[in-house]
């Protein structure tokens, strides 16, 4: 699954599918390598014994990857003298849940509680964008507690020069805690995924 994830969810999905392979495996004596790059192909998991390989590309269902991509893994697969097996990985539909003034509320909380990854840059912050996705509610009188994952979208503005932005996405995971009657939030845990930023 060589592309960003949609979301943490479905990187959790995909962690526990090699979780499954490897531990399905070891139990039968292979070892086992994850996310093992050979020349210009990636598999996501090998096992192995002494006599027999097995090389797995896993997959989200449905799945956008071309069917060259996985004839290509097919084909190294093979000259290396490995098995291949695709693995999908069928992907929940839910219900949309959907609060129309989320993301709007969101935004203002974290222009006035700037998160600590993105305020302790040395450049100016604006912020673009919030966008949230929202994997559950739990409702308690005007209170809702509500489960998200989504990515703050950052300008950052380098010295004087109001035309050199830098653009940054972080992606985040947490709850946030809403007033259902002013539409507001009153307090966001946020998990910032920012690993990706240098």
């Amino acid at each position: 699954m060589n592309k960003q994830f949609e979301n943490y969810f479905l990187k959790a999905l995909y962690n526990a599918k090699i979780e499954q392979i490897t531990q399905t495996y070891k139990e039968k004596g292979f070892s086992f390598r994850a996310n093992v790059k050979i020349d210009d192909i990636q598999f996501d998991v090998i096992v192995q014994t002494p006599d027999k390989a097995i090389a797995f590309d896993i997959q989200v269902s449905p799945s956008q990857e071309k069917l060259k991509g996985v004839k290509k893994r097919h084909e190294k697969a093979k000259a290396l003298g490995y098995n291949f097996r695709v693995v999908k990985i069928n992907k929940p539909i839910n219900p949309t849940i959907a609060i129309d003034w989320l993301n709007q509320a969101l935004f203002k909380y974290l222009v006035n509680h700037p998160p600590e990854v993105i305020r302790s840059q040395p450049y100016h912050a604006h912020y673009s964008q919030v966008k949230t996705y929202i994997n559950s509610v739990e409702i308690n009188g005007l209170n809702a507690g509500v489960q998200v994952d989504g990515g703050i979208y950052v300008d950052f503005q380098c010295g004087n020069d109001e035309e050199h932005l830098i653009s940054e996405t972080f992606p985040f995971e947490g709850e946030v805690s809403l007033n259902l009657l002013k539409q507001e939030v009153k307090n966001a845990k946020l998990n910032i995924d920012d690993s990706h930023y240098y």
